[in-house]
């Protein structure tokens, strides 16, 4: 049953020292060399000969020399080129007569694989330590809340219209299933991703329900900002270098997951692999870190005691802004990507810690909200479960995940097929979504304002719409909030039949619901997305960002009533 959350709920571990969480950073040292033997393990198995070793790790040495050949972040290890050019050396002394034959447990080579993933898991691991846990997730209160025009509550505010954290951070699910079934099981939460805040936003959610602290992979590149840095490297973030594409680095990344599951802790991934550029709905999502899901609820299974073993639940999370304080940035890149147009990239506006904040400040004395939407819980296939967590095919069946990686009552490890399960979740995921995607009025008027003025000009592809003068896409009043109108009437039906949430806005009369969107609808932004021009209709200054927020409610197929 979807419910509203109206305060902060206790943890539903109450004692910090049995989180999952602080038992792996406990135990560290085991938990690294656990993650290490998987991937020594995964590595043999695909590779057998001296040979091949030595060519793989001149492809993991290739890859990291070109990566060094581009401008450094902040968080790079000072000493990068230092290391890559000892491993060069020991690669280059390696004799002829030592690439013979099989790998042995002496050989240079191997040794020379243990350096490398050393190195990486320094780099990756996280730490948790509870009392700067505590003083994190209290600062995140005082920034989100009370600081910056959000009183924490409903019992103090500054003025009369000021809005409490609960009317401006809406947290929308099944509370009370999830927090019940996240006491035996391990739950790992699937956002969807449009913005940098995503991750402080979402370690505000999950001590808003009570769960424990998670892991989840953060870019290596957000901690050269000290405010973000700081904040994820106490909320139990380990970090993820995407200009690392080489095979034991990724190899790495997935075991961390995979062996941090098998552990019990909670996990977070924005399986979008990054911001959405567009501003859509993600649709395809990266499979890497979300089959580890699969692996290890198969190695649970595999290893179970006593015929119990524990489960792996997925949570998707669909966060939805009125407005992204990067997303100008974000799309003159999809643009440029798509199109091969000549635009000019935008600095990240996420650069300075300074920013940050200036962005926080904005948002919350907009008079703006958030809607955060947790969907139904799923098994590791994508499944739904019902209330005590059994799995419940798509013909309504109950199902023992057992039963998926077994053969005739026997373990077999299937790589294709577990590849399979991974896609199958993946569909799921994005399936929920769209069905759990909170409508705004923002998105409403953008979608309808977009498509109402792309029409005008059906001979024209989106490049060349773009560059039209803002006086040629202008639209008379009264047509819009007809339009308006009638896709408020659609996605009105699409919510009866489950298709899609609404924000309570969108039940109000037209004329006021368009009126909520105008105000609220990329107030940060210099130039406005859509407004009322001085001849009473309506314009946009910059058609690009309204494409973006246009697309937020894309993917309903309501084109054809605007």
């Amino acid at each position: 049953m979807q419910e509203i959350l109206k305060t902060t709920l206790a943890p539903i571990i109450p004692d910090i020292t049995e989180w999952p969480i602080y038992k792996l950073s406990a135990d560290k040292e085991a938990f690294l060399s656990e993650i290490k033997e998987l991937t020594i393990l995964k590595i043999r198995s695909k590779i057998h000969t001296e040979k091949e070793l030595n060519d793989m790790l001149g492809k993991v040495l290739y890859s990291e020399r070109i990566r060094l050949t581009q401008k450094a972040w902040k968080a790079d290890p000072s000493d990068e080129r230092e290391f890559w050019a000892t491993i060069k050396n020991e690669l280059l002394n390696i004799e002829a007569s030592e690439l013979q034959g099989e790998i042995t447990a002496d050989s240079p080579n191997l040794k020379i694989v243990h350096q490398i993933i050393d190195r990486y898991l320094a780099e990756i691991v996280g730490n948790f330590k509870p009392g700067m846990y505590n003083f994190a997730r209290k600062s995140i209160n005082v920034l989100v809340s009370k600081i910056l025009n959000a009183a924490p509550g409903n019992r103090f505010r500054f003025w009369k219209t000021q809005k409490t954290i609960g009317e401006k951070l809406i947290i929308t699910g099944e509370l009370e299933k999830i927090r019940r079934l996240g006491k035996e099981a391990t739950i790992v939460l699937v956002p969807t991703h449009f913005s940098n805040l995503d991750s402080i936003i979402m370690g505000y959610i999950i001590d808003r329900i009570g769960l424990p602290a998670v892991t989840y992979g953060a870019g290596l590149n957000l901690f050269s900002i000290k405010l973000l840095s700081y904040f994820m490297s106490n909320l139990g973030a380990f970090k993820v270098d995407r200009r690392k594409k080489n095979s034991i680095y990724l190899e790495l990344i997935k075991n961390y997951s995979t062996v941090s599951l098998q552990r019990g802790a909670n996990g977070l991934f924005f399986p979008g692999g990054t911001r959405s550029r567009s501003g859509n709905l993600e649709k395809n999502l990266k499979l890497g870190l979300l089959g580890t899901t699969v692996e290890a609820q198969r190695n649970l299974i595999e290893h179970q005691v006593d015929g119990a073993y524990k489960k792996i639940y997925i949570l998707p999370v669909v966060l939805n802004y009125h407005f992204v304080l990067e997303a100008s940035g974000l799309i003159e890149d999809y643009l440029k990507s798509t199109g091969k147009d000549k635009y000019i990239r935008e600095n990240d506006a996420y650069s300075t810690s300074y920013k940050i904040v200036k962005f926080i400040t904005k948002f919350l004395f907009a008079n703006s909200e958030m809607v955060i939407s947790l969907g139904p819980l799923l098994d590791v296939i994508g499944n739904e479960v019902d209330d005590e967590g059994v799995s419940i095919d798509h013909l309504g069946r109950k199902v023992d995940l057992k039963e998926y990686f077994t053969l005739n009552g026997n373990f077999k490890t299937d790589i294709q097929r577990e590849n399979e399960y991974t896609r199958m979740l993946e569909r799921s995921i994005v399936e929920k979504y769209y069905t759990h995607n909170t409508l705004l009025s923002s998105d409403l008027i953008a979608y309808v304002g977009f498509v109402k003025m792309k029409n005008r000009f059906p001979h024209l592809d989106l490049y060349a719409f773009l560059r039209l003068p803002e006086e040629d896409t202008e639209i008379p009043y009264d047509a819009f909030e007809k339009a308006v109108d009638n896709v408020k009437e659609k996605f009105i039906e699409l919510n009866k039949n489950g298709k899609i949430l609404l924000s309570e806005e969108i039940k109000l009369p037209t004329k006021q619901l368009i009126e909520h969107g105008l105000a609220n609808m990329g107030v940060y932004h210099h130039k406005s997305v859509l407004k009322i021009s001085e001849s009473g209709n309506v314009i946009s200054e910059d058609k690009k960002l309204l494409f973006y927020y246009h697309n937020r409610a894309d993917g309903y197929q309501l084109e054809k009533y605007v």
